[in-house]
């Protein structure tokens, strides 16, 4: 599967009406950045296209270019034969819904309703029409009991939820996605997947995640540098694992059932209480002796303002030095507790950091000593350059400006950022990015630094280095995550929450072996694997027969 002399392998649309043509398309951002180059391609009615790169391959721009939220620079796009652009007709928006990475981008009513109302309320539907429409997409994405909360104290997986409902009430005949499956969790996931392959219209996927394009796309485009380099059907794609290397998708390493390990005994439900705390006289709580934590949670509970709990009655110790995963559904209550260990969340029990007992002037300095990595590293990262950026912490702890400096060349060369110093921020690639958060992170010198789905967004290529750098950082790692092999290739141990509560706490071989977590919190771990094995099946044949 080579490509021809232009670096284009052409596969185009389905036989056809054509909605989408293509030509000559090119765009450049204020700063400079070219991200986009001469792109030509068709895209027809119903058509199932999977949209893949490595990150900063002009994959968003693309599909920002095609519903008319960027300026047409230089080229043309003709929607259903007519020309659009600032002279031309625009592409029509109520046909063409788009969902961003980011979904905070769609909620800005005060509830969940009332987002998902906002389109069609806005297109003239009445009343009973709107209720009805909905309460039927809330119920398709899981969000039925959770409709009169307000968006800002959802999860980050229930927001993409909500946004995605937000998106079907307008019922659009273009459906545009990019990274959909950016921190759902397994079972979401799966639900996505059903929805996505029923959806009746034209669907426009990007993601990194090709097992899960694999059974919903029948065609797939591959952007590098900002311009299209394949274009042929998502079974060729996955069927080479050179052409998945060059362009930084080769995901086959990460995937193996049960992190490699086929025990043929299940092993008996249990939950493993390690020994956090003691209980002294008149019952008062101490920490534990034998082994003291850096970090410690006893019978700790958290309560959001609407009421919602967060948390319940939350034993956890964090130990010196071990790599802890936190695992469980959207809205388990993972990021309310990093939260907690943070010291942003101040619920009720008790809070230890190395045995000292939390108070309010303790806790508004755990800064410096706890680095957190968020979900959506925009919600960190506001400086104009990385090096501002990585600065900022170590001049608010007020350190010497020989001793900042030092600190911004050491971290930035953890993370393989030597030379971004005076890099935008924003203009980076979601890679990058996360890894300046790590690096504006590392600067403070914490003891132990939090990440929450360190690997969501990201392509195979940057959660290989992603992966690289975590394992060479010898302090103690805290990992909220749906990413089996990184757990499996990270962590010590494994927490699994369900519902605001831990419901085991175990090494995570056990929890690799463990094959009743499902029947507890419903999360499969290992669904996507029988569709590995087709594609296996598919490299190993591609492979034996000369492609």
């Amino acid at each position: 599967m080579h490509l021809a002399d232009n670096g284009y392998h052409g596969y185009g649309p389905a036989a056809g009406e054509l909605l989408f043509q293509v030509e000559g398309l090119s765009f450049v951002y204020p700063d400079g950045n070219q991200a986009l180059a001469d792109i030509a391609f068709s895209i027809g009615k119903g058509d199932r296209l999977a949209l893949v790169g490595k990150n900063g391959s002009g994959k968003s721009t693309l599909v920002k270019l095609l519903n008319g939220l960027l300026p047409l620079q230089k080229g043309s796009i003709r929607y259903r034969g007519r020309e659009t652009g600032p002279s031309f007709q625009p592409v029509p928006r109520q046909e063409t819904g788009i969902l961003f990475q980011d979904p905070e981008n769609h909620l800005f009513c005060n509830t969940v309703f009332e987002n998902v109302a906002f389109g069609p309320m806005n297109q003239g539907c009445s009343r009973d029409e709107v209720e009805e429409l909905v309460r039927g997409c809330l119920e398709t994405v899981g969000l039925e009991k959770l409709m009169y909360k307000p968006a800002h104290l959802l999860s980050y997986g229930q927001k993409k939820r909500a946004a995605l409902a937000s998106i079907l009430a307008m019922k659009p005949e273009v459906l545009i996605l990019d990274e959909p499956t950016a921190n759902l969790d397994p079972r979401q996931e799966r639900i996505l997947q059903e929805l996505l392959a029923g959806f009746p219209g034209t669907l426009i996927i990007i993601d990194h995640d090709l097992l899960f394009l694999y059974d919903i796309c029948d065609r797939a485009i591959v952007l590098a540098d900002g311009r299209v380099h394949h274009d042929f059907s998502i079974r060729e794609l996955v069927s080479s694992q050179d052409s998945l290397k060059e362009h930084g998708l080769d995901f086959t390493f990460r995937f193996a059932c049960c992190g490699g390990r086929h025990e043929n005994t299940p092993i008996v439900p249990h939950h493993h209480h390690h020994l956090s705390h003691d209980h002294g006289r008149n019952g008062v709580h101490v920490p534990a002796v034998a082994r003291e934590p850096i970090l410690e949670l006893q019978h700790f509970s958290y309560q959001y303002p609407d009421g919602t709990t967060g948390v319940s009655d939350i034993n956890l110790a964090v130990y010196p030095g071990e790599t802890l995963a936190i695992v469980g559904e959207n809205g388990a209550g993972k990021s309310t507790i990093a939260k907690c260990l943070l010291g942003l969340n101040q619920g009720d029990g008790y809070f230890y950091y190395k045995g000292e007992k939390m108070d309010r002037r303790r806790r508004q300095i755990l800064w410096r000593q706890v680095g957190m990595v968020f979900q959506n590293t925009a919600d960190q990262l506001f400086c104009p350059s990385c090096r501002e950026e990585v600065a900022f912490g170590p001049q608010q702890m007020k350190l010497p400006a020989i001793e900042i400096e030092k600190r911004i060349e050491e971290a930035l060369h953890r993370v393989q950022l030597e030379g971004y110093e005076s890099r935008i921020p924003l203009n980076m690639s979601g890679g990058e990015r996360k890894r300046l958060a790590i690096a504006a992170a590392l600067s403070m010198h914490p003891e132990i630094l939090l990440l929450d789905e360190p690997t969501a967004s990201l392509d195979p290529e940057s959660q290989e280095l992603l992966l690289e750098i975590l394992k060479k950082l010898e302090m103690t790692k805290i990992i909220i995550t749906h990413d089996m092999y990184f757990i499996r290739d990270l962590s010590d141990r494994t927490i699994v929450m369900h519902q605001g509560k831990v419901i085991r706490d175990y090494p995570t071989p056990d929890f690799l072996a463990d094959r009743h977590v499902q029947a507890v919190n419903g999360l499969d771990y290992t669904y996507k694997n029988n569709c590995l094995e087709k594609i296996m099946d598919l490299q190993h044949n591609h492979l034996h027969h000369g492609g």
